[in-house]
């Protein structure tokens, strides 16, 4: 078992970025994360963050960025709140942190991104850190180990997995929904109806999958491409690491051998 010293060097040069999946898995609350620098309180959310700081993502005007950028190099207070599944009440943590820049984020105004560096990470968000850390290795470890191995999307597969049989591709600024027939940790396959884009081989494009538990978007690059009667096209793609996949396809093998098991002992009792 790795010490708490060999899991900071491990994962010193980590970055998390705070997606809904790693809100859910640290138990981030963003509504409750702001900044203080001297008087003033900037609410604002984690974009990214590793054990040696974060970019903050804030909502202020061109001028209020102008002014708090004057508070470049100077020292500021991070306060996050984080909830596990299993625990009532939130455990709050107070960073004491430098801040290194104050820039306005690229495309979209009235936002800015807030980089700080933690003096130092505190104890706890390290254990948080560290632990999520830890869970993206062990899905990519699960990423390779269920590759190759799809899983035929029918009513039965869905139920179990609580997919909604609903998907939408974004390819080249045009969006269609497309029909899932194949699914693995590493691959997926689909067919695009005859009003979708044309599709050329080697290309990149994204897929937003919908499930009961959330909805996300997978990155592919297209692998197989073959053009059907009626302008139909059916389309075999590679998949990007995805932990929000890769942790819903192994609940899938999980309750799929109960699933086996539970009709295995039906039929027992049955011929009883």
């Amino acid at each position: 078992m790795q010490s708490k010293a060999d899991l900071k060097l491990q994962y010193k040069d980590e970055l998390a970025a705070i997606t809904p999946f790693a809100q859910l898995n640290m138990g981030l609350k963003t509504e409750q994360s702001y900044l203080k620098i001297e008087k003033y309180n900037i609410i604002c959310a984690p974009y990214r963050i590793s054990l040696s700081g974060a970019t903050l993502l804030g909502a202020f005007s061109k001028e209020e960025q102008s002014f708090f950028q004057r508070f470049t190099n100077s020292l500021s207070g991070l306060s996050l709140a984080f909830q596990a599944a299993n625990n009532p009440n939130p455990i709050k943590i107070f960073a004491r942190c430098f801040i290194k820049a104050i820039n306005p984020m690229k495309g979209r105004e009235n936002f800015g991104l807030i980089e700080v560096v933690f003096k130092p990470c505190p104890p706890d968000l390290e254990a948080i850190l560290i632990d999520y850390f830890m869970l993206l290795d062990k899905l990519k470890v699960e990423y390779n180990d269920f590759s190759a191995k799809a899983i035929p999307i029918n009513s039965q597969s869905s139920s179990i997995m609580g997919f909604n049989n609903y998907a939408l591709m974004a390819y080249a600024g045009d969006q269609s929904k497309v029909a899932i027939f194949s699914i693995a940790s590493d691959s997926i396959e689909f067919l695009v109806p005859m009003n979708g884009p044309i599709l050329d081989q080697g290309k990149t494009l994204t897929v937003k999958l919908f499930f009961k538990s959330s909805q996300f978007s997978v990155t592919c690059t297209i692998t197989e491409l073959a053009r059907l009667q009626h302008g139909i096209q059916k389309v075999k793609a590679m998949l990007q690491f995805s932990p929000e996949l890769v942790s819903i396809i192994e609940k899938y093998r999980i309750n799929e051998l109960l699933h086996r098991q539970k009709n295995i002992e039906l039929k027992v009792s049955g011929q009883a």
